[in-house]
Order: structure tokens, then C-alpha cells, then sequence
């Protein structure tokens, strides 16, 4: 990524927090520029437009997601695993994430309700972070669970996928307690399936 000046990092941290709170088409780059304590005009002589401004906060989003989710997985790595906990650390810190980072709010909010000329560019790059999750994911139940056929593998990385796509959802459009309602309900159905199976193995 090109290094952007000190000026164009400010105004990249105002706009993830408006863009965040008002989305795509509700958002004013005067706004945006009186927030950065600058003019409209000063605004323009480091971004061209507003999808331009809209794309380096998305970048810069999704460059905090990556460097999160690899944080989550080094960290579970260096603890002692059972099938049934691969992947926990990303799924119990997504909440907390979420309520304090705009970057987070940002992300979730335009993935999933996308400006329609950005729609390509932006789905685009959030399936490669999702192709990077999978990839994560089945590293860390490989090496808790390293007897499971490549089949059970696949099945089970889908699995963990749409509990994280139903918890992102929950996130965006319902309160805490439904949140943890979800999570808890989706994840007990895995870990006994992944139990299940460390069973018949003994």
C-alpha cells in the first residue's frame, strides 16, 4: 500500500467512524473534512472522489481484520487443543471487537450492505479475507484433530463459516443477548459433532 501522508491518515480516521454511522450515500465529504479540521477542497488534494476516500478506509479496515483473525489463531496455537475449541478465540473476541473498533463496524456494515458501485471490488476483497478465515481455521483443527478425512475437514470449515456469517449478521442487526443465544446454540451442535467423531477415533 502506498504510504499516505499525515493528513490523509486523519481524514481516514474520521471517515471510517462517519461512514460507519451513515453509510455510503449518507455520507458528506464536507462533513467528513470538517471533522478532519481541514476544507472540502484540502480534502480533494489527497483523494480524487468520494469512492476513492470510501476504498482506503475498506483497505484499511480489512488490513485491521487480517492482522485480528491472525492475532485470535496465533494466540490459540499456543494453547493446548481440542477439536471442539479450534477457532474459539475468533468467534469470543468478535463481540468485543466489534463494539470498539469503527474499523470492525465498517467492515461488517459495508459487507454486508455494499454501495452499489463498489459492490465488485468489495466483495471481491472480503472473499479473500473469508478464503484467509478458512484457511486459519482448518490449520487449527488439522493440528487438534489431525485423523479427520479431508471431506469431514471441508464439511466442518463450512460449519465454522456460517457461525461466523450468522454472528456478523446478529452483530449488525440484534442486541447481545440474542448474539450469544446464537453463538452458544450453533456452537454446541458443532463441538458435539467434533466430539463425536474424537470418540470414534479412541
Amino acid at each position: 500500500m502506498k504510504k499516505r501522508s499525515a493528513s490523509a491518515d486523519r481524514i481516514c480516521a474520521v471517515a471510517v467512524g462517519h461512514f460507519s454511522e451513515h453509510g455510503y450515500d449518507g455520507s458528506s465529504l464536507s462533513d467528513i473534512a470538517e471533522l478532519a479540521g481541514m476544507r472540502k477542497a484540502s480534502l480533494y488534494s489527497h483523494f480524487d472522489s468520494k469512492d476513492d476516500l470510501f476504498l482506503a478506509v475498506f483497505a484499511d479496515a480489512l488490513l485491521e481484520e487480517h492482522s485480528f483473525m491472525q492475532q485470535c489463531f496465533d494466540d490459540e496455537a499456543a494453547l493446548q487443543q481440542v477439536p471442539q475449541q479450534a477457532g474459539a478465540l475468533y468467534c469470543d473476541r468478535m463481540a468485543q471487537r466489534y463494539g470498539q473498533s469503527p474499523h470492525a463496524r465498517f467492515l461488517l456494515r459495508t459487507v454486508y450492505l455494499p454501495p452499489q458501485v463498489l459492490r465488485d471490488h468489495i466483495t471481491g476483497a472480503y472473499r479473500a479475507l473469508l478464503d484467509q478465515l478458512e484457511r486459519h481455521y482448518a490449520a487449527s483443527l488439522v493440528h487438534a484433530a489431525p485423523w479427520l478425512t479431508q471431506p469431514r475437514l471441508a464439511l466442518y470449515v463450512q460449519a465454522y463459516l456460517g457461525i461466523i456469517d450468522s454472528m456478523q449478521v446478529e452483530l449488525i442487526y440484534a442486541d447481545g443477548a440474542a448474539l450469544q443465544q446464537r453463538h452458544a446454540a450453533l456452537w454446541q451442535i458443532l463441538s458435539d459433532s467434533l466430539a463425536t467423531a474424537a470418540q470414534q477415533q479412541a
